[in-house]
């Protein structure tokens, strides 16, 4: 083994311990007693924290493409499973929804095999997407309202035995039409790029998508694969979400984060 390779590999392994003894984050600080949403949704639970932010400032990102290009339905997805697209979705969703300019916001689960947005949110057994699109609900039959104002949830429903046909069909293009209509801005949860085809069959009839990508976890070139993949297929990629990542603030920084994060806390729950 030569030197380099010995030097990679010992930076590697450091690395990897460093990982294993990281302390658990704990990023609600108040949880709201009584709500069926899981704590996972920090923008429901603790809007006012560093993490909420975060989503406050992806929510202003996509409020400008709306003000200059008009953009106002937009697809979350990933690379792979579990690099946080449904949570980021949810979050931001909840975030939009609670902006000061009380925009209308639907959220929708178009991963049809292992949707997850109804269990962040409480939501018991309800007719959705699927049962929609196999013509089993009618559209007034699947939209529903999660406890919070502005918001509106369509849930995956129950997983049919072809969720990439039923996203092709005319039938999504006229639902998809339908709700540009009635709402300021659709936010849809997606399967991932690398595994399966349904991202790229329904990014073509939305305005933008947005690929979320786990730090430490999804490979450059995986990224840079499925980006490649989405725009070969007429997706319009206008960013990157980085998920599970954590920043070494200076001392000053830091203090004066918590500073502030103490002054919206204050006045947030002192009522």
């Amino acid at each position: 083994m030569g030197r380099i390779t010995e030097a990679l590999k010992k930076v590697t392994d450091e690395r990897i311990e460093r990982v294993k003894k990281r302390p658990k984050i704990q990023y609600v600080v108040k949880r709201i007693e009584g709500a069926t949403i899981e704590e996972h949704v920090v923008a429901f639970h603790d809007p006012m924290s560093p993490v909420s932010e975060q989503y406050n400032i992806l929510r202003t990102s996509i409020h400008q493409l709306k003000t200059t290009k008009n953009h106002k339905t937009f697809m979350l997805t990933s690379s792979i499973d579990s690099e946080g697209k449904t949570l980021t979705s949810i979050n931001l969703a909840v975030a939009m929804a609670r902006d000061i300019n009380n925009k209308s916001v639907l959220l929708i689960d178009a991963d049809m095999r292992k949707g997850k947005v109804a269990k962040y949110l409480g939501i018991p057994n309800h007719p959705g997407l699927s049962d929609f699109l196999l013509g089993k609900a009618e559209i007034n039959e699947i939209v529903m309202n999660p406890g919070i104002d502005n918001l509106a949830v369509v849930t995956a429903g129950k997983t049919p035995r072809n969720p990439s046909e039923l996203l092709n069909s005319r039938k999504m293009k006229d639902l998809l039409a339908a709700f540009r209509s009635q709402y300021d801005y659709i936010l849809i949860d997606t399967p991932p790029v690398i595994s399966l085809t349904d991202a790229c069959i329904l990014g073509p009839i939305v305005d933008a998508a947005i690929l979320v990508v786990e730090a430490g976890r999804t490979q450059r070139d995986m990224a840079k694969n499925s980006e490649k993949n989405l725009i070969q297929a007429g997706v319009n990629v206008v960013g990157f979400v980085m998920t599970k990542i954590e920043h070494h603030l200076p001392g000053y920084l830091s203090k004066y984060m918590k500073q502030y994060d103490s002054y919206y806390a204050y006045h947030a729950y002192a009522n």
